[in-house]
């Protein structure tokens, strides 16, 4: 099955809009329902519409979403969006300040996010087993690596990657929140 595109953050704008955990579940929610309106994000984010309305316009202001179309949804006509790309990327060659710090609050969101996802979790008792059929994992390291053996890693994080896009699946399968990060100290 083919995946579909990435979407290469390469503005500053993108970057600053991917600065709210809000907008980073927007896009999560998107990538699960494909095209959808407001009223079902909202819906499907427990949320009211009105509180996501500046947030979805925001994600399209910057090409990040695209309004597909419209449709007679809960009495009135809604307009439906989507996603340009499913999976976001960083383009590694913007180096400006600006870009620089929006990148870091982004990180910073989605950090936000994963706790937000940890502290559910906890609070719905999900078991901490060991083992293949775990479904909590909270694991941080800090090590020092030689250039070989950061080699070697970034290698196996790539791996990673493409096996965590090659296995989702467009189902009703458990969803999962993997953050991964990597930092000089």
């Amino acid at each position: 099955m083919a995946k579909e595109p990435k979407f290469l953050v390469s503005t500053v704008g993108q970057m600053e809009a991917l600065a709210s955990p809000v907008r980073h579940q927007i896009h999560l929610v998107m990538e699960m329902l494909g095209a959808c309106s407001v009223n079902e994000l909202a819906e499907r984010m427990g949320r009211v519409p009105e509180t996501l309305y500046y947030h979805v316009r925001r994600l399209e202001k910057v090409g990040i979403v695209e309004q597909v179309g419209r449709r007679v949804g809960t009495g009135r006509e809604e307009a439906i969006y989507q996603l340009k790309g499913k999976r976001l990327q960083v383009d590694p060659r913007q180096t400006s300040p600006r870009f620089l710090k929006a990148m870091t609050k982004s990180c910073g969101s989605l950090l936000r996010f994963a706790q937000r996802s940890l502290e559910s979790a906890v609070q719905a008792r999900v078991e901490r087993r060991v083992g293949p059929k775990r479904r909590l994992r909270i694991e941080q390291a800090t090590v020092r690596l030689s250039a070989g053996n950061l080699a070697e890693l970034n290698k196996r994080l790539d791996s990673l990657c493409r096996f965590l896009n090659d296995a989702d699946e467009p189902s009703e399968q458990k969803m999962y929140v993997i953050t991964l990060a990597t930092a000089p100290l």
